[in-house]
């Protein structure tokens, strides 16, 4: 498969960026033009995040409802769905993405779910905003690949209990907290055309003041060799 042109494709998650308080847009230009530093975030997040979708499809199959954990109302089932990959040229860009799972309500519409293995702390909070944009991407999205309306988005928080549950067997459990997210659908075009500019600055531009990401890096190791 070719590589992919991260100048011109660009997923929700990484739209989400820049709504963040700590977004730098040199950083962002560097990492679409040169690549992004190799991952270190723990596999085993997308492993659970993964294990939640498979309960849920293996509930519907096999009892025709919801799993009990998932505290969701008027749920008729989950939805089909390609990976999306939306062209906008009127942006620049081909939106990219995959809800963890997108569940087709009784009335019709359509609830998008992003599940987040993690404790709702102050930290998690910090990153609403870009979880907001991500979801409200998807949202925008999906309606242009055939599923819709959309009428509601959640994250859902499943939050490791602070014991285990017996003594012989390594066995946690999880209790799961559904956090609503407004529909801002509205907000994508903008971000799409901020991004563009970004990235069509023929060099990187300014870094955010106090950034301690990428940018920064690379500027401490030109400094060490002039």
């Amino acid at each position: 498969m070719p590589k992919q042109d991260s100048t011109k494709i660009i997923s929700g998650k990484d739209l989400g960026q820049l709504a963040s308080e700590t977004f730098c847009p040199r950083c962002f230009w560097l990492e679409r033009h040169l690549g992004k530093p190799p991952s270190i975030f723990p596999g085993i997040f997308n492993t659970l995040d993964s294990l939640s979708k498979k309960s849920t499809r293996r509930s519907f199959s096999e009892r025709e409802c919801k799993p009990d954990w998932l505290n969701l109302e008027n749920i008729k089932r989950p939805v089909n769905f390609s990976r999306i990959n939306v062209p906008l040229p009127a942006y620049g860009w081909i939106l990219t993405g995959e809800p963890d799972d997108v569940f087709e309500l009784i009335d019709g519409g359509h609830h998008i779910v992003d599940y987040k293995t993690a404790k709702f702390t102050e930290k998690q909070d910090s990153l609403y905003p870009q979880y907001e944009v991500q979801l409200n991407a998807y949202a925008y999205a999906l309606p242009l690949q055939g599923i819709k309306p959309i009428s509601k988005l959640s994250l859902i928080y499943c939050e490791p209990k602070e014991e285990l549950d017996l003594h012989n067997e390594f066995r946690l459990t999880f209790t799961t907290y559904v956090v609503k997210i407004p529909i801002k659908a509205e907000i994508i075009p903008e971000l799409l055309k901020r991004a563009r500019v970004i990235i069509d600055n023929t060099n990187p531009p300014s870094s955010r003041f106090g950034c301690n990401g990428i940018c920064s890096w690379i500027e401490k190791f030109q400094n060490k060799f002039r």
